[in-house]
């Protein structure tokens, strides 16, 4: 090849690489809902890239979360050129979608692969918290996960597990060192949102470990305990306060969790 051949060759190459960045090729969301890994690596290394995203603003590594397309997601994990980090439109991350779906070893790797387990805001903990998925949970703690990590709306990942009535991933929060005292920007406790969830039994025992913490820190202080009365895990919320038990399913309003509800596997919109 000479070299002005060598030059128009790249030169028509240039266009096409751009051509990749900007948009898939028209099969390519094909491919990722259909679990196609083959096709789907083939484009890949043609030049396709990996970060482009879906017409919702998703990224494709986690449209394939969605698609429960784990073949997909597994090429895309392991390209070298994802953004593990990718930030979709509701601002939720691939691991905060693998959190949600209880993929704890594909989490693993992606952690590995330099995933976020920390960040403002929502987290992976939240959402696993959110779904019960104690051995997720355990991986994300593993890894540095905070405990008491705020919500925009103060919300912590205790809070949501409460709300999912699963008392082991209580337990664990708690064992780690969960604070059952804190409130949200709506003063609301672990235990109003265990109630709010209609766990009415998991309500009183948040509102009991918190009633307990009240006065393990008055006594520390030397001071007198709190009456039960006056302990905020046992107060009564004012009616603008507290949740509506009626108006809340046991998982996490979309607009008040961002898509922890939000997202639902297997779905192609």
């Amino acid at each position: 090849m000479t070299g002005r051949t060598w030059i128009a060759a790249v030169a028509l190459a240039l266009p096409l690489a751009a051509g990749w960045a900007a948009e898939p090729p028209a099969n390519w969301w094909f491919y990722v809902h259909n679990d196609k890994v083959a096709d789907l690596q083939t484009l890949l290394k043609q030049g396709a890239d990996p970060n482009v995203r879906f017409k919702n603003g998703q990224p494709a590594i986690m449209r394939a979360v969605v698609d429960q397309a784990w073949k997909v997601f597994d090429a895309l994990a392991a390209d070298p050129r994802t953004d593990v980090n990718a930030v979709n439109p509701a601002g939720e991350t691939p691991l905060m979608y693998l959190a949600v779906a209880g993929q704890t070893e594909r989490a693993r790797k992606l952690i590995a692969r330099g995933a976020e387990v920390n960040r403002l805001g929502w987290t992976p903990l939240h959402y696993a918290a959110s779904k019960g998925h104690v051995d997720t949970a355990k991986l994300l703690m593993s890894k540095g996960a905070l405990i008491n990590a705020p919500s925009s709306e103060g919300r912590t990942p205790l809070m949501m597990a409460a709300l999912s009535g699963n008392r082991e991933m209580v337990q664990l929060l708690l064992d780690a060192g969960a604070d059952p005292t804190t409130q949200d920007l709506k003063g609301q406790t672990a235990a109003d949102w265990a109630l709010t969830g209609k766990w009415g039994g998991l309500s009183k025992a948040l509102a009991e470990v918190s009633e307990s913490t009240w006065r393990q820190r008055e006594a520390a202080r030397g001071g007198a305990a709190l009456p039960a009365a006056a302990s905020p895990a046992t107060a009564a919320p004012s009616s603008e306060t507290a949740p509506k038990a009626a108006a809340q399913t046991d998982t996490p309003a979309a607009g008040s969790v961002q898509g922890v509800s939000g997202l639902k596997l297997g779905t192609y919109d």
